[in-house]
């Protein structure tokens, strides 16, 4: 296929790949997410995510909500 062929859009597909690297996983653990779905008023946000990182990474981060459980 020559790029000329291919359709808008999927120029990451020219290689013959597939997904990148980047969008097959999460890094952020379900707790995390869970906890940024209960404390955030919309949770795919960039603080959110940010903040459900933190939650998993750092033992100390959320600490009141941690001792809940």
């Amino acid at each position: 296929m020559v790029r000329s062929d291919m359709p808008r859009g999927l120029s990451y597909y020219a290689k013959g790949g597939g997904a990148s690297k980047k969008s097959r996983g999460s890094k952020i653990c379900p707790a995390g997410k869970a906890w940024a779905k209960r404390t955030f008023d919309t949770y795919p946000s960039a603080y959110a995510n940010m903040a459900a990182s933190k939650y998993c990474k750092d033992p100390n981060y959320a600490k009141g909500s941690k001792k809940k459980k």
